[in-house]
């Protein structure tokens, strides 16, 4: 009774400190309805279950209803024996139970004649008629036996119905965990649990860094994609993982796959110049091994990964068709280059880059292969990985079961071609990036049983992750000529961008370094209770969370040159160069208190009905010595000084900083307000959820299911590193025209922030202090039918509408002018009637505001989702199950964030986590944003299937039976609608002081963009312009005719009327296929050979188009989205 009393003090402290919450528990349940053959209710039935594995033996009684519940089950292969007076016994053997699901097992009883058991051998039905969540289970042997490109097992989520997601990269190096979007969702409200604790990155909310156990060491994986119960947080998809456990046998592996370039076909890009294939080699290699302490006692498991990979194939590690410049040759003398480019002179430091070399005795700034001016070629990348897993399990006494699972992972990656989860990437090799990942999940769990209908899980929880990210110096610039104030505590070349309005190539050092660790702690207690029809449950979880960080922005710099011509003189006049400094420690914390409450509720043996509710109580994360600045435009004041826009004197009223900020952090002048930064927490997060399940026929080879819930996803921390960029911590020094070997401006040491220089525009972006708690409204209605035995069909209406979303808005855009509606300075008194480029800054609403480089992060998005989904899953049976899921959906939004569709330059946005949308075009009309979302896929289909022939009925010799026997086949299909194709003009925008860019206008105001598509072009480029305004002329966005471009001034943008993601790229499909054969050794050894060919028949998916209007590339496709085909060979030995 000790432990009892134990698990209610911890319930009740967690309580009573604050409300608290829970993440999914990591067992199963089972229930059912005992009748005779009559169709009358049998009442105390002994129903008995048992784990053959472990000798856990676990039983209920039925109620006057006939129905029996039993709590708390690990996923496993259980016996169920039930017995009654009067009745044969009856036995059901390999009923699973599956990760946070309820297997619903009926059983009708026989007449006694004889006290001898019948074994039924059907299983259990395959339909869910217990409530209307949307979920799939992967257990332990379809995770081993499908193709996985890097056995990532997150790569599976992506044949979930509802899930948009890009191909798998097959040849990506290292883990390669996906980025998906579930149901609408963005890819950042993803939830994820190993063994019941968060494993989530609280600093970015993606799955890049996550702890990745390997296939062999998972009991089950358990994904949900609507309508959770009140148990789950999180407002996308959710992920639930938990590690194997010993048993009574001593069982293990050893296992090793291999990779080798020799066995795989070449990139088409790397064809077309006559390069070979690049370098590919991987190995990993491992054991488990798992067995008893004590039998039926107590048991152990433990498992050990190495990976070590030389990669050059990787999307890291190839550089395909990037621009250099025509005419561009190995002979690099002032001399040859001025001829060669009609120069005058060649600037020194350009001359220095030109003939500077690497290591390996190739041109830094490489020489073009093509008469175009371009260069493909590949850098090696490499990767190791190192991790462990150990697991205990004790049974204390017959009622008390105690686990103790730890997760560690240490993983250095080199990426060739830098860039990772932050920072702009060279595009050439030389200035790489080293990344280290640590991850540690630890779980300790106490299951107490007080009787068949009363069961107590408490729980803690730690994980861990460390990221730290720093790029490789192959150049420092003093060693060319050049001057920069941050040199010494960052050295090596600033960001040098060779043409960028031509669509040129790029070398120097990635934009940000970057240390950083999160721990989490957590506390979770739930109580779960049968009463009569009604299985409830409730609890809650107390998370403390950290992220120490400590970050270099724009700390080497960065220099765009408009042209190739520009980067041979060292001209800037055209171009701009920036040095960021500032403060680079944070240490941010808070704590989440949340609570459910969920009642599963049987109205009749046909009929379900879930009610649930759950709290989150989740404030703002703050820094421990208040190194937190902002911007409130509700406290802005004119400044009393101004010169062209600019305020000349103290701070700006309107910059505020943390109420906790130590007195080195505070700076006099400023507004402090609370430490969160906002102006009140979020307490209403209330989450309402309902679901319904009826399966009206005898047969219950029919259900009827319908639900709708609220879903709270508080924001990632990432949206306070966003504040590196803010005032008073951070500047920004901008500059233009300055000689090439002396580019920036002075910028301040670190040592003197916080810091508003005098005579500076407020840039960065701050927090909007109005912000909310984002949340998603869930809901579905669907149809299962059982075709056959184990084979169910579904078809479903899924939806969602997300509310009050992140997205950063400039909300100082300069309105337009005109004689109708003319403008005032409020500093300046001037009356303004036209309008200009240089006047934006005048026009602007807030004087001393930047116009484009200031933004706030608002809670203003908002999206929706529809979908029809279809589902066909066989479960396993007579050697052979498969899963066919089709999505025919649109999810409309007005800001999606990064990650999940293309960039401009058409290759895949693979999102480095901001929790945030940037808007192009108006900032202030949330509609003129509106569009299909970013990661839209019209069409989705993912089919996957797994054979085996253990001993087929022919081969009875010897021989055939080891031709023929111990086969398996599986594989994984997958074709998709391609993303939308967002045009973009770097250049628009400009009268509104928009200088990130808007989108174009049409030609004549038609369409014609995928009609006369000239050949090499992906769609017709001649169907867009840039909305250039001459003169005198009325500005068309405005809607007055009055409003026109200054006479006296130069031409200017306007906004375009092309609309966002208005095309689409083109489909994509792969086919991957393993095939193995196992060698039986003894009765319980055996050893397996198995070769898996990802993208089968080297099937060349294509890239997004360009949709930079500004490159001479515009509405052409330069390079693939998958890789060709990649061969895997692995050899294991089981015992």
């Amino acid at each position: 009774m000790l432990h009892g009393n134990i698990s209610i003090f911890l319930l009740t402290s967690l309580l009573l400190v604050r409300p608290a919450s829970c993440q999914t528990l990591t067992s199963g349940r089972i229930s059912g309805i005992v009748k005779d053959v009559q169709g009358a209710l049998v009442v105390a039935a002994e129903v008995s279950v048992e784990n053959p594995a472990t000798g856990e033996k676990l039983k209920a009684l039925t109620d006057s209803a006939g129905n029996y519940s039993i709590l708390q089950l690990r996923p496993a292969q259980y016996r169920i024996n039930i017995r009654a007076a009067g009745f044969s016994p009856a036995v059901f053997q390999d009923v699973a139970i599956s990760l946070s699901e309820t297997t619903v097992l009926n059983a009708t009883l026989q007449v006694a004649h004889s006290s001898a058991l019948i074994t039924v051998t059907e299983a259990p039905p395959a339909l869910r008629t217990d409530n209307a969540e949307l979920s799939s289970s992967i257990d332990s042997g379809m995770l081993q036996a499908l193709p996985l490109p890097t056995r990532n097992f997150l790569q599976l989520l992506t044949l979930a119905p509802g899930v948009s997601a890009p191909l798998t990269n097959n040849n990506a190096i290292g883990r390669n965990s996906p980025n998906v979007s579930v149901n609408g969702s963005r890819v950042t409200q993803n939830g994820y649990a190993i063994n019941g604790v968060d494993a989530t990155d609280v600093s970015l909310h993606v799955f890049a860094d996550v702890a990745v156990p390997a296939p062999e060491t998972i009991s089950q994986v358990n994904v949900r994609t609507s309508l959770s119960d009140a148990s789950v947080a999180g407002a996308g998809g959710s992920v639930q993982v938990v590690t194997r456990s010993g048993t009574n046998s001593l069982h293990g592996a050893i296992y090793e796959y291999f990779r080798n370039e020799a066995l795989n076909a070449n990139d088409p890009n790397l064809n077309a110049v006559g390069l070979g294939r690049p370098e590919m080699r991987r190995n990993v290699y491992g054991a488990t091994l798992g067995g008893p302490l004590r039998l039926n006692k107590a048991f152990f498991y433990a498992s050990y990964q190495g990976a070590r990979e030389a990669n050059a194939a990787t999307d890291q590690s190839l550089y395909k068709s990037v621009l250099i410049a025509q005419g561009l040759t190995s002979d690099r003398s002032a001399a040859t280059l001025e001829t060669q480019f009609g120069v005058p002179s060649i600037d020194p430091v350009s001359l220095q880059l030109l003939n500077f070399k690497l290591p390996n005795d190739q041109f830094l700034i490489p020489t073009p292969q093509t008469a175009s001016g371009r260069v493909t070629g590949a850098a090696r990348s490499s990767y190791h990985e190192e991790q462990f897993n150990t697991n205990l399990d004790y049974r204390v006494g017959p009622n008390d079961f105690v686990t103790g699972k730890l997760f560690y992972a240490h993983a250095s990656l080199f990426s060739a071609l830098a860039g990772s989860n932050f920072g702009t990437p060279s595009s050439l090799p030389g200035f790489g990036t080293s990344l280290d990942i640590d991850n540690r999940v630890l779980s300790i769990q106490e299951i107490h049983t007080f009787n068949s209908t009363a069961v107590n899980e408490v729980r803690v929880g730690y994980s861990f992750l460390r990221h730290d990210e720093l790029p490789q110096e192959s150049v420092d610039d003093g060693a060319i000529g050049m001057y920069r104030s941050t040199a010494d505590q960052y050295p090596g070349l600033p960001l040098i961008v060779m043409g960028r309005d031509e669509g040129g190539s790029a070398i120097g050092t990635s934009d940000i370094t970057y240390r950083g660790n999160t721990p989490f702690l957590s506390f979770t207690d739930v109580i779960s209770l049968q009463r009569g029809r009604h299985q409830l449950r409730f609890g809650g979880e107390l998370r403390h969370v950290e992220w120490r960080a400590r970050a270099g922005i724009f700390s080497y710099g960065e220099i765009d040159f408009p042209t190739f011509t520009d980067f041979l003189t060292g001209n800037t006049s055209n171009g701009f160069a920036h040095l960021g400094t500032g403060l680079t420690q944070r240490d941010f914390r808070t704590a989440d208190y949340h609570a459910f409450f969920q009642d599963d509720w049987k109205l009749s043996p046909k009929l379900a009905l879930n009610l649930g509710l759950r709290y989150e109580l989740d404030p703002p994360p703050y820094d421990t010595h208040g190194r937190i600045g902002g911007f409130d435009p509700g406290l802005y004041k004119p400044p009393m000084e101004i010169e062209n826009g600019v305020p000349v004197g103290p701070p700006l009223a309107g910059i505020t900083e943390a109420e906790n900020a130590l007195p080195q952090y505070s700076l006099v002048g400023v507004t402090r307000v609370g430490k969160r930064m906002v102006k009140s927490v979020d307490k209403n997060n209330f989450g309402p959820r309902i679901g319904l399940a009826w399966s009206p026929l005898a047969s219950g080879r029919i259900a009827f299911r319908a639900g709708y819930g609220i879903f709270y996803s508080p924001p990632s921390f990432i949206y306070l590193g966003l504040q590196y960029f803010a005032p008073p911590f951070f500047v920004d020094t901008d500059t233009s025209g300055q000689p090439f070997n002396n580019p920036f401006g002075i910028a301040p040491p670190e040592s003197s922030f916080p810091l508003i220089p005098p005579g500076s525009l407020v840039t960065g972006t701050a927090l909007d202090r109005n912000a909310r708690t984002p949340y998603v409204q869930q809901f579905n209605t669907n149809i299962q039918y059982e075709i056959a035995r184990g084979t169910t069909f579904q078809i479903a209406y899924v939806g969602s509408r997300g509310v009050k979303l992140l997205r950063t808005v400039a909300v100082n855009q300069a309105p337009i002018a005109s004689l109708n509606h003319p403008l005032r300075n409020a500093v300046t008194g001037q009356t303004i009637t036209t309008n200009s480029v240089d006047n934006s800054v005048l026009r602007a609403p807030m004087q001393g505001v930047s116009t484009w480089f200031f933004a706030l992060n608002e809670t203003s998005a908002q999206s929706t989702y529809h979908a029809l989904q279809t589902t066909v899953n066989r479960r396993y049976s007579h050697g052979f199950q498969f899963s066919a899921a089709y999505t025919f959906s649109k999810s409309i939004d007005n800001g999606s964030k990064s990650g999940g569709g293309a960039n401009t330059d058409g290759s895949l946005d693979r999102g480095g986590g901001i929790d945030t949308a940037n808007v192009w075009g108006n900032q202030l009309d949330p509609r003129a944003n509106r569009g299909v979302s970013d990661f839209d896929r019209t069409h989705y289909f993912a089919f996957n299937y797994l054979w085996e022939t253990s001993h087929p009925a022919f081969a009875r010799s010897a021989g055939t039976r080891l031709l023929f026997g111990n086969w398996r086949f599986s594989g994984v299909f997958s074709a998709m609608t391609g993303l939308p194709v967002d045009v973009f003009d770097p250049g628009g925008g400009f009268l509104y002081g928009l200088f990130g860019g808007a989108r174009p206008n049409w030609v004549s105001g038609t369409n014609m963009a995928m009609s006369n598509v000239p050949r090499g072009y992906y769609f017709n480029p001649s169907a867009f312009v840039s909305a250039v305004i001459q003169p005198g002329q009325p500005i068309p966005s405005a809607h007055d005719v009055t409003a026109i471009v200054d006479p006296q001034a130069e031409a200017a943008t306007d906004i375009g009327n092309v609309g966002r993601n208005v095309l689409r790229g083109p489909p994509q499909w792969n086919l991957d296929f393993s095939v193995s054969k196992q060698f039986p050794v003894t009765e319980s050894k055996s050893i397996e050979f198995s070769v898996d060919f990802f993208n089968l028949i080297n099937h060349p998916n294509r890239d997004n188009p360009v949709s930079d209007i500004s490159t001479s590339d515009f509405g052409k496709i330069l390079n693939f989205s998958s890789s060709p085909r990649i061969v895997q060979l692995a050899l294991q030995f089981k015992f």
